[in-house]
C-alpha cells in the first residue's frame, strides 16, 4: 500500500508533458478533419457539376425527341410547321446555358450544338474541365434512334 501513502501529486514536468502530447494529438486530428471537410466540399462541387451537365444533356435529348428539325443558326429545335419549340443559348460571360430564356446550367466553360446531317453533336465542358460529348440522331419514321455517348 505504498501508493496510498505517496500523495505528492504530479510534477510540473509531467503536467507539461501531458499538455504537449494532447496539443500535438489535437492538432493532428484537427488537420485531418479540416482536410476531410475540404475534400468533401470539392467532391460535392464536382458531383453537382456532373449532375448539371447530365441534366442539360437529358433536356436536349428530350427536346429533340419532341421535335423533328434543328436550326443550327439559332440553336433551336422546331416542329413540322416550323414553329420554334426550344432555343438553347450559351452565355460565355456568365458561363451559363439557357433554354427558352431560363438558365438551366451554370459554371459552363463551353457549349456547342453542331448539326451533322440527321444528327446533332453536343459538346459541354464545365469550368472544372468535366466534358460530356454525345451524338444524337433524329428519330426516323419507324422510331429508330441512334445514340452514342462518351464522357471524360
Amino acid at each position: 500500500m505504498w501508493f496510498i501513502k505517496n500523495n505528492r501529486g504530479f510534477t510540473l514536468v509531467e503536467v507539461l508533458a501531458v499538455i504537449l502530447i494532447l496539443s500535438i494529438v489535437s492538432t493532428i486530428l484537427f488537420s485531418i478533419l479540416s482536410s476531410s471537410k475540404e475534400t468533401n466540399k470539392k467532391q460535392l462541387e464536382n458531383n453537382e457539376q456532373l449532375s448539371e451537365l447530365s441534366y442539360v444533356l437529358k433536356l436536349i435529348t428530350k427536346d429533340m425527341r419532341k421535335t423533328i428539325t434543328y436550326d443550327p443558326n439559332n440553336s433551336t429545335f422546331k416542329n413540322r410547321d416550323g414553329s420554334i419549340q426550344y432555343t438553347y443559348i450559351f452565355d460565355a460571360e456568365k458561363n451559363t446555358i439557357t433554354r427558352n430564356n431560363e438558365v438551366i446550367a451554370t459554371h459552363i466553360h463551353s457549349f456547342s450544338l453542331t448539326s451533322i446531317g440527321d444528327s446533332i453533336s453536343i459538346n459541354i465542358e464545365s469550368i472544372n474541365e468535366h466534358t460530356i460529348s454525345t451524338q444524337l440522331s433524329f428519330r426516323s419514321g419507324d422510331g429508330a434512334k441512334d445514340e452514342k455517348k462518351s464522357t471524360k
